[in-house]
């Protein structure tokens, strides 16, 4: 089976190079999870295939498709299509297609106007998620679809009019305070409804009580757990405990609920615990193979767990996903600036993808997500949300120092890209054994980095850098040691993904190493990966941190493991680059 993947994966590969049409095939073969060479085609491919679909073509046309995930329930309608697009728009909804489960929802609505649930539903879809809040204007719109459910609730079905009544709760206006008010005033900044944190908990609970009383449907627990999850985020941990409970009950009787899977990665990822849900995140893109959310989601579960290398492969098939999608009238969004438009969580797949590909040290896939994102993410000198490009020129330095000096500086007039620029020209200078010039592009980094902690970082690892190429680990170990603390001050516990594409702590754990302090070495390495699991090059540290402890056993091991992991060249590790 991997000799056909391989050779299949080595003729579109060919062809992408060539510029000729990808070879359709490989682009629906699932990651093999365990043969680094196959994956890895396997992620080049999926890029080439984004490319090859038409990156920033999109001419709206929802269509019924298979391969999106679960969801739905029996609904109060005789109309077999309104049925279809009720149970089409929840697996839209559970697969993070904000706006086409909005669409589903208004067609299911269209098709049997006198639908109680349908209407239900499509105040459902207009609502916040985990990752978006609602502004004033779509809070009632969803609270008008809300009062029209519960006006079409057919006599005796208590459970359409308990449902549309919580839902209108959910968006009914509260009596805001003082304080809610001068937070609603933060918030309308950003465009983004206040009140929402106020009702969430109470329909969160609301939800999941109806669910309890009918356990028949499975659904209703993952859209309480949901709920309760975003109520978790502002008010307690109780509430995300809570949605443990009802997603380990759902996935207990229905293991391939998508949706349940999808709230669970996140759930076991909010509650610390993100490897319970490995078996499920394995699974998960052969489930739901057209929903690029959910293809993309096991890599919240893989980079907590190490496994960065798979994080990088369901990213890059995330993203030819979504290109997919996009080409066959998914996603119906005005574009972000004239001319370019983006699936809404392309940039989190991009960025999710590089710094899985960064941390287990792909090189060659790590550049060709670089080489991505000028096609993706064109230079037009306008603003874009999200825009990942100056998280490439550290692939460009790391692995093609030549490429990274040779780039321009971007035509965004903005500090971040400034600082990037300056910090991956000075990687890259350090790469080619200039430190002179590398100390000139920390001054550069120095005069734009403002109080941004991302900068303040970036300036630690390079001031780190340069000391550890001029053979001065001890004032390498302060400035690491300043990185790291302020990294995981300010980002710390987060990887959605990292902040900053490393964790500093292992170049702190390898200057020790070099001014031959093995103790502190293997102290700074072992809680580097107490956060970053198996990563490679924390664990090059540490076994040569063993060594000089005499812990010969301990630290085969630990080298062992890491160049099992290392895609790159492992004899080439240096201290210096760690």
């Amino acid at each position: 089976m991997h000799r056909r993947i391989l050779a299949t994966a080595m003729i579109a590969l060919s062809a992408c190079a060539t510029g000729s049409a990808v070879v359709p095939p490989i682009a629906a073969l699932a990651p093999s999870f365990g043969d680094p060479t196959v994956d890895g085609l396997l992620a080049l491919n999926a890029l080439c295939s984004a490319e090859a679909s038409g990156l920033a073509t999109a001419n709206p046309n929802l269509k019924l498709a298979d391969g999106m995930g679960t969801g739905g329930f029996k609904v109060d309608t005789a109309n077999g299509e309104a049925q279809a697009w009720f149970n089409y728009g929840l697996a839209l909804s559970h697969a993070f297609y904000h706006q086409d489960a909005k669409a589903a929802m208004k067609r299911a609505v269209e098709l049997d106007p006198t639908c109680s649930m349908c209407a239900w539903g499509e105040a459902w879809a207009l609502g916040p998620t985990l990752n978006y809040g609602i502004k004033d204007d779509e809070r009632k719109l969803a609270l008008a679809a809300a009062v029209r459910a519960q006006s079409l609730a057919k006599p005796g079905d208590d459970k359409a009019r308990r449902l549309a009544e919580v839902m209108m709760a959910r968006y009914a206006e509260p009596p805001a305070s003082a304080g809610e008010k001068a937070a609603a005033g933060k918030a309308g900044e950003a465009g983004v409804v206040a009140e929402e944190a106020s009702t969430e908990p109470a329909f969160a609970t609301a939800l999941a009580k109806i669910a309890a009383d009918y356990p028949a449907e499975a659904e209703l627990g993952v859209l309480a757990a949901h709920s309760l999850m975003m109520s978790s985020n502002r008010e307690s941990n109780a509430d995300l405990k809570a949605a443990l409970v009802i997603l380990e009950a759902v996935l207990k009787d229905h293991p391939n609920d998508t949706g349940a899977i999808h709230y669970y990665i996140h759930a076991t990822e909010f509650d610390k615990r993100a490897e319970d849900a490995l078996p499920y995140a394995k699974r998960l893109g052969d489930l739901a193979p057209m929903a690029s959310h959910l293809v993309h989601m096991p890599a919240h579960t893989f980079f907590r767990a190490g496994l960065y290398q798979d994080a990088a492969v369901v990213n890059a098939k995330a993203i030819a996903t979504d290109s997919a999608w996009m080409a066959s009238g998914g996603d119906p969004r005005p574009p972000m600036i004239k001319g370019f438009e983006m699936p809404m969580y392309y940039s989190h797949n991009f960025a999710f993808g590089l710094a899985g590909a960064m941390m287990s040290g792909d090189g060659e896939l790590a550049l060709r997500y670089a080489e991505h994102v000028t096609k993706a993410y064109p230079d037009v000198g306008e603003k874009k949300r999200f825009d990942p490009t100056p998280r490439t020129y550290v692939a460009l330095a790391r692995y093609a120092p030549d490429k990274m000096l040779a780039l321009k500086p971007s035509s965004r007039d903005e500090d971040y890209f400034r600082a990037y620029h300056a910090y991956g020209r000075g990687e890259a200078l350090l790469q080619k054994g200039d430190a002179a010039g590398a100390r000139a592009e920390l001054g550069k980094l120095r005069k734009v980095s403002a109080d941004d902690p991302e900068a303040q970082v970036a300036i630690a690892v390079l001031e780190g850098r340069l000391a550890m190429a001029e053979g001065n680990p001890r004032v390498a170990i302060a400035s690491f040691s300043k990185g790291a603390a302020l990294q995981e001050k300010e980002f710390g516990g987060w990887m959605d993904p990292p902040d900053w594409w490393y964790p500093v702590r292992r170049s702190l754990a390898a200057a020790y190493l070099k001014a031959g302090d093995y103790a502190k070495a293997e102290a700074e390495a072992l809680a580097s990966l107490k956060e970053w699991k198996h990563d490679p090059l924390a664990l090059w540290v540490l076994g040569r941190a063993q060594y000089g402890l005499g812990q010969a056993k301990a630290g085969a091991a630990s080298l062992r493991e890491s160049r099992t992991l290392w895609r790159g060249d492992f004899d080439s590790i240096t201290m210096e680059a760690i």
